[in-house]
């Protein structure tokens, strides 16, 4: 039996320009909006801290 990843990547919206984005769950840089630079992902240690309003895991 092969155990299941704890990380993925998640589809996120940002919160000020409504830009959506695919950020990796435990990512080890902050990640910023594409379109305005607001700040969606900031890392943490391990599982990143995600600032944007999460809209789903994707499939793997």
């Amino acid at each position: 039996m092969i155990p299941k990843p704890r990380s993925s990547f998640l589809s996120v919206q940002c919160g000020k320009c409504g830009e959506k984005a695919i950020v990796f769950s435990h990512s080890t840089t902050n990640i910023n909006c594409k379109s305005c630079g607001e700040l969606l992902a900031e890392k943490s240690g391990s599982l990143a801290s995600i600032l944007g309003k999460t809209l789903g895991a994707l499939d793997q």
